[in-house]
């Protein structure tokens, strides 16, 4: 064995047996997470327990630093217990019991930080050449990974995970198991809207607690804690800052079940969750500028529509069906046109669940054809970064597996509406005629409709003798940044006339006297019409702020000879998407959300199944939905609310090239999806009611 110069000293191969298997046990745990402990003189230890002739050779100062720095290293297993990450068993024998001896002391030690390795070498490998062209060599281990980041250093992501640590442990201590376990079964049930949101650390945060209910030992647990930290998605050890916390708030306060999911439901409205309610301060502009800058990623910010060929992974693509090709025939590999169930058997309508057809029927299908639903809610679309190359932004994009894919639902002006119309108690369905107002913000805008009998419904005369009524009226004190106001008469009430429906912004209570986006929801005679607008550009409030938003001349039971001229596409219709519903589309794919794309999915995000239609593409420019902070990288958290108000403006390009929108299902919501199913030898229709 080749000799090494160590501390400045010949040495023979005990050093290198010693190197060898302190670097070949550390590659063994390198891969996870890491974590200091608060064990301390491990140098001592070790000069103590190696023979008295070896250490007069190992008094280097290089080494004493390595071990006193990264000496006490250890893993965390699934039940807290502790590895030291570099001392174990296999070592050469003048250091066996040397490295049982620190191994003990470090296993028994608390754990106090993750370990984020600045660099790839944890130590000094060699002291540069002395005058005589002598190298010491020292001990030092590498790692797969280096802390990268263009603005913090790995020191300052240690503090940030040791406040993690911190936070996390207060969440647990203040919300119990039990409590959690509340909080899990209502999100499961499906009865708090867009649940999914929070599903993931609900579950996340019960099973934490439910590993620490088996553990007894404070060290243990704290370490179990640490885990958490190193492991969880970012965001997640925030227990309180996040809607879990609001919910785990109102479950302990004794809420009643109404009162919890109308304050869940606010704050989980798709135009309130993790967006900026105030513009962002100059100070986050600022910051953002300079993160955006050091990370390169200005070009990351543009997004476009994706195409079939920006999906990675599809769980089924069409195909078609092929017989023998004919003997000396160029063509006759080809299928010929005919109709889709021409010779084939017709099988009787099924109703079963997504993961019962993906296993028995997809594997068979050549063709399949979606019933584009009635409502816009379930409609997806694809998004990607317009430039490729532009750095990864997102939390399941990175530089050596790239995917800069997401997704958004249409969340429909008409299903927003409709629930907060009913969660507030107004009638929605079973109408003449109704006329509902939402806004974002606490200003008191509010809804007037004057009626063909002269009469006038708004706050200060909610109801009419010719039955029309105002039953939904918010924010008189700025009580809401989800409002609603609504007037209607029931079915068979309202008087044939000319009806003249306008918003008033009645009161500023916002500090800042912007103008106001509002959006109008107009139903006649079952037909319904949407209309956007903004109230108060210069700041009036009163009758100077009125805006028409329709007249329009009543029959009884009649819909409009035409559609208002200023009313926004229809959701759902040929308009906005390009399929109508109730008809049959083709679809063209079928593939896992992108966060579930790869080797390593992100559930966190939801489990959604999204069935890309021919035909079906969002052309009303997607604004505000080219990417959602909560899926952003952990290194953008600081600056969401710059972000936001940068998306809330942006749109998203080539919506005419768009090939990879559909309908979106996800494992939280019934799907009721209708499905027709071509293969070789038959046709079926099939109702697919859930995922499992």
């Amino acid at each position: 064995m080749e000799n090494h110069e160590h501390g400045g000293v010949v040495e023979k191969d005990e050093f290198v047996g010693l190197l060898a298997a302190l670097q070949g046990r550390f590659a063994g745990y390198a891969a996870g997470p890491l974590f200091f402990t608060a064990v301390t003189g491990l140098w001592g230890i070790f000069l103590e327990k190696i023979p008295e002739g070896l250490r007069q050779h190992y008094t280097c100062n290089a080494c004493r630093r390595f071990v006193e720095r990264y000496g006490g290293l250890v893993a965390i297993d699934e039940a807290g217990r502790t590895s030291s990450a570099m001392w174990g068993e296999d070592a050469p024998a003048e250091f066996k019991e040397a490295f049982q001896a620190m191994a003990a002391a470090v296993n028994a030690a608390a754990v106090r930080g993750v370990l984020v390795p600045a660099t790839l070498t944890l130590g000094t490998a060699a002291s540069p050449p002395t005058a005589e062209g002598k190298v010491w060599e020292h001990i030092f281990v590498t790692v797969p990974r280096a802390h990268s980041h263009a603005l913090l250093s790995a020191g300052q992501v240690q503090a940030e995970r040791a406040e993690d640590w911190r936070m996390l442990s207060r969440g647990l201590a203040e919300f119990s198991e039990d409590l959690v376990a509340r909080a899990h079964a209502l999100l499961s049930s499906g009865a708090l809207y867009r649940s999914e949101k929070c599903i993931g650390v609900a579950t996340w945060l019960l099973g934490l607690h439910q590993a620490l209910a088996r553990v007894q030992e404070p060290r243990r647990r704290g370490a179990l804690v640490w885990r958490a930290v190193a492991t969880a998605p970012a965001g997640y050890a925030h227990i309180r800052s996040g809607m879990i916390g609001t919910l785990l708030e109102d479950l302990q306060s004794g809420l009643d079940s109404a009162a919890i999911k109308r304050r869940f439901d606010e704050k989980m409205a798709p135009s309130q969750y993790m967006r900026a309610q105030v513009a962002p301060a100059a100070g986050n502009i600022a910051q953002a500028e300079k993160v955006i800058a050091g990370l390169k990623a200005s070009g990351a910010l543009a997004r476009r529509y994706a195409r079939l060929e920006d999906v990675q992974s599809f769980v089924w693509r069409p195909r078609a069906a092929q017989g023998p090709a004919r003997e000396g025939s160029v063509f006759g590999h080809l299928t010929a046109k005919a109709s889709p169930s021409a010779g084939k058997v017709a099988l009787p309508q099924q109703t079963m669940t997504w993961e019962k057809f993906a296993r028995t029927m997809l594997p068979e299908a050549l063709s399949i054809e979606a019933q584009v639903p009635a409502g816009p809610e379930r409609f997806v679309a694809l998004v990607t970064a317009v430039d490729a190359a532009a750095p990864p932004i997102l939390q399941w994009d990175a530089e050596e597996r790239r995917n800069p894919v997401s997704w958004y639902y249409h969340a429909g002006i008409d299903a927003e509406m409709k629930r907060r119309v009913e969660g507030a108690g107004g009638r929605y369905e079973g109408v003449d005629i109704r006329a509902s107002l939402l806004w974002d913000n606490r200003n008191d805008l509010d809804l007037h409709v004057a009626t063909p009998r002269g009469e006038h419904i708004y706050f200060g005369s909610k109801r009419a003798s010719c039955g029309g009524w105002l039953d939904v009226d918010m924010n008189v004190r700025g009580e809401t940044t989800t409002p609603v106001e609504n007037i209607r008469w029931a079915a068979g009430a309202a008087p044939r006339g000319r009806y003249r429906v306008f918003v008033q912004n009645f009161r500023f209570h916002e500090p800042a006297r912007y103008p106001t986006p509002y959006k109008v929801e107009i139903e006649i005679s079952g037909e319904v019409f949407h209309f956007t607008g903004i109230i108060s550009p210069r700041g009036e409030t009163g009758a100077a702020s009125d805006v028409t938003v329709l007249e329009f001349d009543y029959e009884p039971g009649q819909r409009l000879a035409r559609r208002p001229h200023q009313a926004t596409p229809p959701p759902g219709g040929t308009g906005a998407w390009g399929v109508r519903a109730g008809s049959w589309a083709r679809v063209t794919g079928i593939a896992a959300s992108p966060n579930l794309w790869g080797e390593h999915p992100l559930t966190q995000h939801g489990r959604h199944t999204l069935f890309l239609l021919d035909q079906c593409r969002d052309t009303t420019s997607g604004r505000g939905r080219g990417f959602f902070t909560e899926t952003l990288r952990s290194e953008l958290r600081p600056i969401r609310a710059t972000l936001e108000a940068f998306n809330s403006s942006a749109e998203i390009a080539g919506a005419e090239e768009a090939t990879a929108c559909g309908l979106g299902m996800t494992d939280q919501q019934p799907w009721n999806l209708t499905l027709r199913v071509t293969t070789a030898h038959s046709v079926a229709v099939v109702m697919i009611d859930r995922w499992d």
